[in-house]
């Protein structure tokens, strides 16, 4: 039975030399990326399924180096981009946005890493997601005795589903990714934020005028 993935028909067009660059900087790459050139070597009786378990894969855990960011690759880096482990918003930013502004805050940013990743379908059932539970969540909340505690549950609620749920299933438990600094949604936020107080304000008695 043949063994594929995702990267096997990449692998298959590259060198001998491409394939062992590839492993001579794995860090860079995805554990599936390493996985297509391993079976490439083996396909290529270049080593054998035995010696194949002495290769050291990375581990499953995410890689967080947000100094790499924004930088383009120079002479000495590996001009496989296609293989190179992505640019994301993590799991934390997306725990904070959702916890401290309102779901629609991290949906906004989990859909933005779908965007990268190429999976428009899961970015159109984030946003659903997103829209019916913060109008959801509103209508709720103004029925409750107004209270920071339940209004945080919400959002935990909403982030758990984000995760959990969405980000699980459509980019992976243990996705290998490079951390995206969250200064712009950041600032975004807080002006969508200090507009929205301001208006809650301000707005009656301009209404009053």
């Amino acid at each position: 039975m043949m063994r594929t993935n995702s990267f096997t028909n990449n692998m298959r067009l590259k060198s001998d030399a491409e394939l062992e660059t590839i492993l001579e900087e794995k860090s860079k790459y995805t554990d599936q990326a390493l996985q297509a050139v391993i079976w490439e070597f083996e396909n290529r009786n270049l080593i054998h399924k035995s010696d194949a378990n002495y290769i050291e894969i990375p581990t499953e855990t995410e890689v967080i180096d947000s100094d790499l960011e924004n930088k383009t690759l120079d002479k000495n880096e590996s001009p496989f981009e296609e293989l190179v482990q992505p640019f994301l918003y993590s799991k934390k930013t997306i725990q904070g946005f959702t916890i401290f502004f309102t779901t629609i805050f991290g949906t906004v940013l989990l859909m933005k890493n779908l965007k990268e990743m190429n999976k428009p379908k899961a970015r159109i059932q984030v946003l659903v997601f997103g829209i019916f539970y913060t109008i959801f969540s509103a209508v709720i909340l103004d029925l409750l005795p107004k209270s920071f505690f339940i209004t945080l549950v919400f959002n935990m609620i909403g982030y758990a589903v984000l995760i959990e749920f969405f980000w699980n299933k459509h980019l992976g438990k243990n996705l290998k990714y490079k951390k995206k600094q969250i200064w712009l949604p950041l600032i975004i936020s807080l002006a969508i934020l200090f507009l929205m107080l301001f208006l809650l304000q301000f707005l009656p008695q301009i209404q009053d005028v």
